[in-house]
C-alpha cells in the first residue's frame, strides 16, 4: 500500500496549509451536498448547493484556490499527490471499487493527520472570511465531519 502518511509529511508547511484549506473546502461542500440529497430539513436551496459545488469541484479540478483576491496554487509534487487521492475516490467511492475506497480512506486519514487540527480549524476561519460561494454556517458542518472522522472531537 502506498505511504500517504510520509508522502503528505514531506511536503513543505506552506503546501500543508493549502491542503487543509481544500479539506475544508471539499468537505463541507461533500456535507452540503448530502444534505441536498437527502432532503434533509437545514439542507440549503438548489441555487446554493450548485454554488457551493461549483466553487469546490474548481478548486479541486484546477488546483487553485481563490480566497478574497488572492489565488492560491497547488505545487506540482501537491498537484500529484491530491490528484491521486481524487483518482481513489472517483474509483471507490463513486464507481465502488473497494480496493479503492480503503486506499482513498487511508489516504484521507494521512492527510488530515498530517495537515493536523491547528490547520484545519485556521483553514476554516479563512473559508469562512474569505468564500462567499459557501455559506458561513455550513463551513462547521464540514468541521464536524472532519473531526469526527479523525476522532478529534
Amino acid at each position: 500500500m502506498t505511504d500517504f502518511f510520509n508522502r503528505f509529511n514531506n511536503l513543505p508547511d506552506s503546501e500543508k496549509d493549502k491542503i487543509a484549506l481544500l479539506r475544508v473546502i471539499e468537505c463541507t461542500n461533500g456535507v452540503i451536498q448530502q444534505m441536498y440529497r437527502s432532503n434533509d430539513p437545514s439542507a440549503f436551496s438548489v441555487e446554493k448547493t450548485r454554488k457551493a459545488m461549483k466553487y469546490s469541484m474548481g478548486c479541486i479540478k484546477n488546483m487553485t484556490i481563490t480566497i478574497g483576491l488572492e489565488e492560491i496554487t497547488f505545487e506540482e509534487p501537491t498537484q500529484l499527490l491530491v490528484r491521486e487521492m481524487r483518482d481513489l475516490y472517483i474509483s471507490g467511492f463513486k464507481n465502488g471499487n473497494a480496493d479503492d475506497f480503503e486506499k482513498f480512506l487511508d489516504a484521507s486519514r494521512s492527510n488530515l493527520e498530517v495537515v493536523g487540527v491547528e490547520r484545519i480549524d485556521n483553514a476554516a476561519e479563512l473559508v469562512r472570511a474569505y468564500v462567499d460561494d459557501i455559506p458561513k454556517k455550513s463551513v462547521q458542518w464540514g468541521i464536524g465531519y472532519i473531526k469526527g472522522f479523525m476522532g478529534w472531537m
